[in-house]
């Protein structure tokens, strides 16, 4: 016996759950776009300050390494006169850094003075280098204490940076006769020794002293600037409040990261971006500075974003048809029809949820659990909104098929749907398998062939590519766009590894041999009677770094790229590999690197 039909508070307290359920979504891809931003701001936080102690580490060896020459250069002098020879090999070996040496007397006055210039060595008066002597805000207490440190504190000539590098002169009977002294460029010296701009992403390391004035920085009207006043000067209108807070933040701690909205500095009208920096404290001489590096935070972490943005539009898109089908039904709920197929789409339902809760199960005992849980549920969610509009705008159609603009406008409907579900399954074929298609054999052999016509294409011209693929290999049933997808990320990092220089990748496919099989058996007793075929990609290129463990590589997010990688590649191919209970190995020992994959054979 029919039940009777649903009343309109019940349609109502329907559209109310359907309400929560899509608030309830919203949230969830709401807070796993949180988390992916929280965790990429760590990820490029963690490499900045790697970078930034090599950054740190390089700048006190470049100043010790002049300050040491400035003193082998004093040592080796004679009681008379300088020769000419020796002053032009001092300045001339960095004339783009110290060009100037002057000398000082035991009082710290004023001597002699000599400055390199198209090739040749200048003396010069007392008036051509006083400035050098009287900005240095160390050599009047320096001068005769008996305490000489290594280099000055900065200071500022013409829109540039120097330190003064000191060096006693000691008579034989270890008297210190006189000084000298030789300033040194700091923004010349950075960008030939340390930083050079060749990267595709904004970013750069930038020196500041204890007032936050900048010593060094990539844009030299920057120079000498506090980075709160003087860039407010210079952009009354922009807002650099949270400038502020990165100020504070260096003032009060010796080292650290954090996120902060600032600008690119070599822009004509700068726009706001998030960064993200990192910062230390160092002392060089008198100097007391602090070391920071700063990058564009969406320039690198724009695709799994982007993707979070993606999949938020099609949960928006699918919500608004939703609600759209539900404001139609309420004007045609008198029909018994109708209400009869969505007691029967209902039952279907249950039995589909009861389906998507063990595949939930599956996927959590899976390294696709991270990304194969999400997509699953939002899709699976998706279906359940999607099949009763399918059926119930075909009854539509077949009750009120004299109606043809009401037919027309239910066909628009059908058609988004059906569209919407195809979609759907498209999605889902990247973390389940088919139906069936464990129990069918393929040719590797031909597949692979056929994958590699199609990416090879792909190929720069500076790699060749070679194939030995023997013929006729059986194995048990997989996808094979699940193929590309291997072989597709297996090459990308062949050929990133390789680079622009010319290199070589080749692919194998042979059966195993007898003592990797044996290997490959001892797994587990679901292993102890298969054979397997070898799949191998081979690069020449520089191979794994010492000190990193293999199973880092694939983790997901964990890259050797630094900013120009996801961290996804070998995590995606291991996935896949879990899929089809597939082994993957990786063999250094030679020269580049060797991606094994080991695929069962048909069973005989």
């Amino acid at each position: 016996m029919m039940k009777n039909k649903p009343t309109t508070r019940i349609i109502n307290i329907i559209m109310a759950g359907l309400f929560i359920i899509i608030a309830i979504t919203l949230v969830t891809i709401a807070g796993s776009f949180y988390t992916v931003e929280q965790n990429a701001k760590k990820s490029g936080q963690e490499q900045l300050m790697r970078t930034l102690n090599y950054v740190t580490n390089n700048l006190k060896l470049v100043i010790e390494n002049r300050s040491l020459s400035l003193q082998q250069f004093s040592q080796k002098l004679p009681s008379e006169d300088l020769p000419e020879e020796t002053l032009t090999a001092y300045l001339g070996s960095h004339e783009d850094q110290i060009n100037l040496l002057i000398q000082l007397d035991a009082e710290g006055s004023f001597s002699e003075a000599w400055q390199f210039n198209n090739g040749s060595v200048q003396e010069l008066s007392e008036d051509r280098v006083e400035t050098y002597l009287i900005a240095d805000p160390s050599l009047k207490s320096l001068i005769g204490s008996g305490s000489l440190v290594q280099n000055s504190s900065d200071y500022f000539l013409e829109n540039q940076s120097f330190v003064n590098l000191y060096s006693p002169i000691v008579a034989d009977d270890g008297q210190i006769t006189g000084y000298f002294i030789a300033p040194l460029n700091l923004e010349n010296m950075f960008k030939a020794e340390i930083f050079s701009d060749t990267s595709d992403y904004s970013g750069y390391p930038l020196v500041k002293n204890a007032d936050m004035e900048v010593v060094i920085h990539p844009v030299e009207s920057q120079v000498g600037l506090d980075i709160i006043s003087g860039r407010q000067e210079q952009f009354p209108d922009l807002d650099l409040s949270d400038l502020r807070r990165l100020e504070e933040a260096q003032l009060t701690q010796e080292e650290g990261t954090l996120s902060y909205y600032s600008y690119w500095w070599d822009e004509e009208n700068p726009t706001k971006v998030l960064k993200l920096g990192a910062f230390e404290w160092i002392d060089i001489g008198a100097a007391h500075w602090v070391i920071a590096l700063n990058s564009d935070f969406y320039e690198h972490n724009r695709v799994p974003i982007q993707n979070n943005y993606i999949l938020l539009s099609l949960l928006l898109l699918i919500s608004a048809i939703i609600l759209i089908f539900i404001l139609l039904i309420r004007g045609y709920n008198k029909k018994n029809q109708a209400y009869e197929e969505s007691q029967r789409l209902i039952e279907k339902q249950k039995f589909e949820n009861e389906r998507h809760r063990l595949e939930k199960r599956i996927l959590k005992e899976s390294k696709l659990e991270a990304i194969g849980l999400l997509t699953t549920t939002i899709v699976h969610d998706m279906n359940n909104f999607l099949t009763p509009i399918l059926g119930n705008a075909q009854l539509l159609m077949e009750d009120y098929a004299e109606n043809e603009d009401l037919v027309s406008e239910l066909k628009e409907i059908y058609l988004a749907a059906e569209k919407g579900k195809d979609l759907s399954t498209n999605v889902l074929r990247f973390s389940k398998v088919s139906e069936g298609q464990q129990d069918t054999a393929h040719d590797l052999s031909q597949v692979l062939k056929e994958t590699i016509s199609e990416i090879t294409i792909l190929t720069p011209k500076s790699i060749k590519v070679e194939s030995d693929i023997a013929p006729g290999i059986l194995v048990e049933g997989f996808d094979k766009q699940d193929l590309q997808v291997v072989l597709y990320n297996l090459l990308t990092n062949a050929f990133q590894a390789i680079d622009t220089r010319p290199g070589n990748v080749t692919i194998r496919l042979k059966k195993a041999d007898a003592e990797c099989n044996a290997d490959l058996q001892k797994r587990s007793i679901v292993t102890k009677y298969k054979e397997y075929a070898v799949l191998s990609i081979t690069d020449d290129g520089p191979g794994i770094a010492e000190g990193l463990e293999s199973n880092d590589l694939f983790d997901p997010f964990f890259t050797t790229k630094g900013s120009n990688g996801s961290g996804l590649g070998l995590f995606v191919v291991s996935s896949i590999a879990d899929k089809y209970d597939w082994q993957i190995r990786l063999d250094r020992a030679q020269k580049g690197l060797t991606v094994l994959v080991n695929i069962p054979l048909q069973k005989s």
